[in-house]
């Protein structure tokens, strides 16, 4: 119970990309408001035009619980039979984590635990318009987290069964398609002109239900950073009653496939509120969702019985895409 517990925190606070729709079109505005005076025209409709295959090295620079650390790695898009393409993570490497240069001399143990998982990492599936689809390969996964987890009092069969469960699957689902969400799948047929906010109420799938959130998409104008591109933001703001319910329903049922019934906590009784605050930003290429960098942030807040318990993440990407003329990154 004790390695569980930590593992659920960890994955109620990640946020759901497959299944979360709003940031995947435009927000419109709610039924019956007023019209805008003078709004700006849209813009024209951003589609995925990566070129098939790409190869484009990432560094991910990551703050989560507290701490800092610096990752690379490649993300590889290569047409899929039957159409649509596949994405995976080559390449993975530990550059730095809390200042420290982890390129040099060998990796402490929980950082060789950690690599091991992230060589493991699933296929995203993407749609033809550039949207994930599915998750393949999450059962090896499993089998290598599983196999880290020391095998005393029948911990590694409690870890595999919590994993296995339906609302787990799809929740590691969900954060293995995070990157790819914050990089491309929320921009693709957004329509904003340059300076255009839009914001609406927008259902979202989680797998405990669907809970209603406020979604506001802003067209920041161009990075002079990065000629042509344009600077797109998306904040999800998930609150009140039944967002709340949701996440103890979502945490109850994962505590309840790793402990006995009548020791799991009433954890609707227990949680009081939740509210989660999500960022995503991208500054891309418009003619082909091509990413010059991007960004994500989260703020979980949950009241435990008197106590706030809040979970900050953020990742920011960048990407050297190789030249048409030399073939070299830049």
């Amino acid at each position: 119970m004790r390695f569980v517990l930590p593992l659920v925190a960890l994955l109620v606070t990640a946020g759901p990309a497959l299944a979360d729709d709003s940031t995947r079109v435009a927000p419109k505005e709610p039924t019956g408001a007023p019209p805008k005076a003078a709004a700006p025209e849209a813009g024209p409709a951003l589609r995925f035009a990566w070129p098939s295959p790409s190869r484009v090295k990432v560094t991910e620079r990551i703050l989560k619980k507290g701490k800092r650390s610096v990752v690379s790695y490649d993300a590889v898009l290569s047409a899929r039979s039957g159409g649509g393409y596949e994405v995976k993570i080559d390449k993975f490497q530990f550059l730095e984590m809390e200042g420290r240069d982890l390129t040099q001399g060998p990796l402490p143990p929980e950082l060789k635990a950690a690599a091991a998982i992230a060589s493991a990492l699933p296929t995203l599936v993407i749609s033809a318009d550039g949207e994930v689809s599915d998750v393949v390969g999450m059962e090896e996964v499993i089998e290598r987290t599983t196999a880290l987890v020391p095998e005393e009092k029948g911990m590694r069969d409690q870890v595999r069964r919590t994993l296995s469960q339906p609302a787990m699957m799809q929740m590691m689902k969900q954060r293995v398609g995070d990157f790819w969400s914050t990089w491309v799948g929320a921009w693709v047929g957004a329509d904003l002109a340059a300076g255009e906010k839009r914001t609406g109420t927008v259902p979202m799938q989680l797998p405990s239900g669907s809970v209603d959130s406020q979604v506001t998409m802003h067209h920041r104008g161009s990075d002079p950073a990065y000629k042509g591109s344009v600077h797109l933001e998306v904040e999800t703001v998930l609150e009140g009653e039944p967002f709340r319910k949701a996440m103890a329903g979502l945490v109850s049922q994962m505590i309840q496939s790793s402990a006995a019934k009548d020791q799991a906590p009433d954890i609707d009784k227990m949680l009081k509120s939740a509210r989660r605050v999500s960022t995503v930003e991208v500054v891309t290429d418009p003619a082909t969702l091509r990413p010059y960098r991007a960004r994500m942030a989260q703020v979980t807040k949950l009241l435990m019985e008197g106590q706030e318990r809040e979970e900050r993440e953020e990742r920011e990407y960048s990407f050297a895409w190789p030249t048409k003329e030399s073939g070299k990154r830049r």
